[in-house]
């Protein structure tokens, strides 16, 4: 390395450097000065074209004001080899000293410390303010020192008026070949071409020997000399400001040279003819070439602001699409990848995919044969890509992309390369499955519902009946035990029934304030005798009370389901622990699940967990699917768990299964925490009822359930009318001598519903008890319109009791609405 400069030198360097420019400026200005007075017009002075005014305005353009003496000298000198006086030489030099600071003072606040004559505005402010401002300031000072020495032989207007021009047209056809080339590093279009060079000078200076030479006499006809203007336009829009200008300087040159010879078109009959006519087709190329190559330029930069800005739009929109671009050579197996991409495949900044190869790498290795055959037969076949497949990320996450593309193919019909886009639509899977599995879950719905009515018509009959012989004392032994073999598998077939509605979220919830430790402690002593000896019971209850709206005999049923399923899965004992807490779902947890629109906020935590023998990740998939079940034939229905799922979400809750082989299961609740006073159990002695021997109007359609319901009111007091259909019913009704104290009616009817019949036993006798009964399920019932809500309904199956038990709980009502009637009339 070189030793620093001492501290007192770098000063001097400066200076030295500061006066060598200088001393440059002031030799090449003064070689432009004699080269422009050899073709002086006017005296000694007065020139066609002053290339230095050029050369000065551009200097001090580039390098600063301070190098103005370097101006001023070369000027002097110029002017002082002349015959005119040092003195009115020294007032010359002025003059151009101060054009040149004006020119370049207008420029620079135009563009900047270094203007660029490619800007449209800076070239507006060069050619209409600067060149002619600044030439103006020489020529009137130049003229004025001249007939001040009386060295002007001509009139002082038509001096100033050729000093004006050619100091302008010096300024037009120098300045801008200064500042364009004193920049290499900017290039001006295309790469330039030594043939294209070549023909363009050649070309240039034929046309100019046609138009200023010779040749001109020849075809005065013509105005050959504006040839040139192809040339000069061929160098402004393929070269830009440099060939323009490096052109206009060369037909500027030739002309000069030609009509300073007496030659070309633009010798008139006077000097001021001949000068007017080569200033104004000098100009006019000069300002033609300047303006083109700003105005292409400029549209040029328009265009590619907008492509830009186009590129910038479509980038956003594939960023928040989530889309990566791609494209792959086919010939070379080169594959790029935008950095959107490279995001959804998980790359790290250093990491590259160069090849089809290292794609396929990533691919889910169950989807990799289909990949590439799809590759494949796009690329034989033809068509476009437009496939979908899997891909596993660097931290073993398998995420789904949708693949688009095109192929491109050279003439011969062979692939050239592909390109194309690829979005992530995992979540859009998950959602498509959910809106799948919601489908079937209706379509569950729906044929349960179906199911329940028909079988709960039967099982009505069936439970009916076997608790008919079951009262009967006269019966044998092995009779009353075959019945009871029939009353339980009535039972489990209702309750199949309900599970299946529970399942499919059918049944009508009646949620409620619930502390949800207060449901433990009080479900506590049937989990300890479900779960047998062998099993031990764990409570581990928060501290601090939880409060959630739910139905409390459904919340008892989901712990029923946990439990007997954990009870299964520990067939030699175990520990079954239930845990309550509470926790909070945050966006980050919500996205940690997928497959899950989870609400971030307090929810309260019911966990339940077992030391059986766990599931593996398979198993764990389907665990909440319907009829799904890991039992022995004849062991489980497979509705238990999907039974709790359907609970839990009908509560707006959530459930998660986590078990591994052999370390047991565990099963977390959450359900929204909730506010407010939860009311006390308020317990009533109710008095047996007794019939009065009322009479009940029953509607039934189907006669075994019909039977069976007529018996159980008559056996319990009651005297009991019957109709099959609701004409008939409303019928009996009108016509029957006895007070109807009750009508007892399905709801579904032939030729009408329970709900129509109602209302007009309302019209016909106000305050007449109506209790419903059907197959289907309230919720449906209601959703179809057949029944409105706070109607007295009776879910079937029904057993002699709890119908009985419904009647006369019905009746109560109304004498006590009686009762208090004429207590208010009295």
């Amino acid at each position: 390395m070189d030793p620093a400069p001492p501290e007192g030198r770098a000063p001097l360097q400066q200076t030295a450097r500061y006066l060598l420019r200088l001393a440059a400026l002031a030799s090449v200005y003064y070689v432009a000065a004699r080269l422009g007075l050899t073709y002086a017009s006017i005296g000694q002075s007065v020139s066609l074209i002053w290339p230095p005014t050029g050369l000065a305005l551009a200097a001090l353009t580039l390098l600063g004001y301070r190098y103005w003496p370097g101006v001023a000298l070369g000027a002097f000198l110029a002017n002082a080899v002349t015959p005119v006086p040092l003195w009115t030489a020294a007032g010359i030099a002025l003059g151009n000293t101060i054009e040149a600071l004006v020119g370049a003072g207008v420029l620079r606040r135009a563009g900047g410390q270094k203007p660029e004559l490619d800007d449209l505005r800076q070239v507006r402010t060069f050619i209409l303010i600067a060149a002619p401002l600044g030439a103006l300031c020489s020529a009137v000072m130049g003229t004025g020192m001249l007939r001040l020495a009386g060295e002007l032989p001509t009139g002082v207007l038509a001096a100033t008026t050729v000093w004006w021009t050619g100091d302008l047209l010096g300024a037009l056809l120098v300045t801008p070949v200064v500042l364009a080339w004193s920049n290499p590093s900017r290039v001006e279009g295309p790469a330039r071409r030594l043939l294209e060079i070549v023909v363009l000078s050649v070309g240039a200076l034929a046309a100019a020997e046609v138009g200023f030479g010779r040749l001109a006499g020849v075809f005065r006809q013509v105005d050959y000399h504006y040839l040139l203007f192809p040339f000069v336009i061929w160098a402004a829009l393929r070269f830009g400001t440099r060939g323009a200008a490096l052109m206009t300087l060369s037909v500027a040159t030739a002309a000069v040279v030609h009509t300073v010879r007496g030659a070309g078109p633009f010798i008139g009959p006077t000097t001021t003819n001949t000068l007017l006519a080569v200033d104004c087709y000098l100009a006019a190329v000069a300002v033609t070439g300047l303006v083109l190559a700003a105005a292409v330029r400029w549209e040029r930069l328009e265009a590619t602001r907008a492509l830009t800005q186009s590129e910038e739009r479509l980038r956003q929109a594939l960023d928040a699409a989530r889309m990566g671009t791609w494209v792959w050579s086919v010939k070379e197996n080169s594959l790029t990848w935008d950095e959107k991409l490279r995001q959804l495949y998980g790359l790290s900044p250093g990491e590259e995919i160069r090849d089809y190869e290292q794609f396929l790498s990533r691919v889910y290795p169950e989807d990799r044969a289909f990949v590439a055959e799809t590759v494949r037969r796009v690329l034989d076949g033809g068509g476009d890509l437009d496939y979908q497949f899997r891909i596993v990320l660097p931290g073993g996450q398998v995420r789904w992309i949708a693949d688009q593309g095109e192929v491109r193919r050279n003439e011969s019909g062979d692939p050239v390369y592909l390109a194309g886009v690829c979005t992530d639509v995992t979540e859009r899977r998950m959602t498509e499955e959910r809106l799948r599995q919601a489908h079937r879950m209706e379509s569950v719905g729906r044929l349960a519902g179906g199911v329940a009515h028909e079988a709960n018509n039967q099982m009505s009959v069936v439970m009916g009946a076997a608790e008919f012989i079951l009262h009967r004392r006269d019966i044998p032994e092995a009779v009353r035990q075959d019945v009871e073999f029939i009353q339980k598998a009535a039972e489990r077939t209702a309750a199949v029934t309900s599970q299946l509605l529970a399942f499919s979220r059918r049944q009508v919830l009646k949620p409620e304030l619930l502390d949800l430790n207060q449901v433990v402690r009080k479900w506590e002593p049937v989990l300890r005798r479900l779960m047998g000896e062998d099993c031990s019971v764990v409570l581990q209850l928060a501290a601090e009370s939880s409060q959630v709206r739910a139905d409390p005999g459904q919340l008892e049923q989901v712990l029923l389901n946990l439990a007997l399923n954990a009870r299964d899965a520990m067939p030699r004992g175990g520990t079954i622990t239930v845990e309550t807490f509470r926790a909070e779902l945050t966006g980050g947890y919500a996205r940690l699940k997928p497959g899950t629109s989870v609400r971030p906020g307090e929810y309260a935590v019911l966990a339940v967990s077992d030391t059986g023998h766990g599931m593996d990740r398979e198993t764990l998939s389907h665990v909440f699917e319907p009829f799904f079940t890991t039992k022995g034939l004849g062991k489980g229905t497979g509705l238990g768990l999907a039974t709790v799922y359907g609970i839990v979400k009908q509560s707006d809750g959530y459930i998660w299964a986590y078990s591994e082989p052999g370390q047991g299961t565990t099963f977390k609740i959450y359900l929204p925490l909730k506010t407010g006073i939860i009311p006390a159990e308020v317990k009533m002695d109710m008095p047996r009822r007794t019939s009065r021997g009322e009479w009940i109007l029953l509607v039934e359609d189907e006669a075994p359930v019909r039977s069976v319901m007529r018996r159980s009111l008559e056996e319990a007091g009651y005297h009991v009318m019957e109709a099959e259909t609701a004409a008939a019913a409303l019928e009996r009704f009108v016509e029957s001598t006895d007070p109807i104290s009750l009508v007892l009616t399905d709801v579904v009817l032939p030729g009408g519903n329970g709900r129509e019949l109602a209302d007009r036993i309302a019209e016909l006798r106000p305050f007449t008890p109506v209790l419903f009964t059907s197959g289907y399920t309230e919720g449906d019932i209601q959703r179809r319109g057949l029944l409105t809500g706070g109607a007295a309904f009776l879910q079937k199956p029904v057993t002699p009791e709890l119908l009985v038990e419904a009647v006369e709980e019905l009746l109560d009502g109304a004498r006590r609405r009686v009762k208090t009637d004429e207590r208010n009339a009295g």
